[in-house]
């Protein structure tokens, strides 16, 4: 898990919520998760109770001014809402969450009381908000680091040889290679492909957030798409 301080380019997660059970002096209640965290196991409850209440779409009215505007933790994968926009769902969260969003502030809240607007480093989640207790993050942290599952079924094989030609739409972030591109300063342009993060609606959730595509992808494409990425990167489908 990175360590470094973070601060996550044009995504402000605030990872702020509220349950009436943390307000005052009673500690926050906990989700628990028995078994391998995944989406269906209790990260949907987890995210319903400590996240959604600030990002979901449209946007809460009690959320901050500065959150994203088109994140919906209430919903697994990314979906275009009925006014054409594409909402990111929570398997969007799972890169931030390895880079350290929970562990380190983020410099994303500008304090608009100052004529200068400076940016202020905040801890997720909020102060005011549900406090994620120390398993929680570990959770989060362990359910990220194996891809975002949204359950326990097997991904689909697909077929490498009809995915190659729909890389084409991520080698510009990514690169020919997977290993990801980077910009002058260090930072990543497309980070590298991780092969547990290579799943079917992460695809479908990128194709449609950062590709130019004007079509969502299919289950199918998806997975061929999916099949040649492990290939590229040594991994077998």
């Amino acid at each position: 898990m990175m360590k470094a301080w973070i601060a996550l380019p044009a995504v402000i997660l605030l990872w702020g919520c509220s349950d009436a059970d943390t307000l005052g002096e009673e500690p926050p209640r906990e989700i628990v998760i028995q078994g391998a965290p995944t989406w269906t196991n209790q990260i949907a409850a987890l995210a319903e109770l400590k996240c959604a209440y600030c990002h979901a779409y449209p946007l809460p009215p009690l959320a901050p001014n500065d959150a994203p505007q088109d994140l919906d933790l209430t919903r697994f994968e990314t979906y275009i809402a009925a006014d054409g926009r594409v909402i990111r769902g929570a398997d969007a969260v799972g890169s931030w969450i390895v880079q350290g969003l929970l562990e380190q502030p983020v410099a994303v809240f500008a304090d608009f009381s100052n004529p200068s607007q400076t940016l202020e480093a905040r801890q997720m989640p909020l102060d005011y908000g549900t406090q994620l207790t120390a398993q929680e993050i570990i959770n989060l942290e362990l359910w990220s680091e194996e891809g975002s599952p949204r359950d326990e079924a097997p991904e689909p094989a697909g077929d490498a040889v009809a995915g190659r030609p729909l890389y084409f739409n991520c080698d510009f972030c990514h690169g020919f290679d997977g290993s990801g591109l980077s910009t002058q300063d260090g930072r990543f342009f497309g980070p590298p492909l991780r092969p547990k993060s290579v799943t079917i609606s992460k695809i479908k959730s990128m194709w449609l957030h950062r590709s130019q595509a004007p079509e969502p992808l299919s289950d199918e494409s998806a997975a061929n798409l999916r099949a040649y990425i492990l290939q590229l990167v040594g991994e077998s489908p």
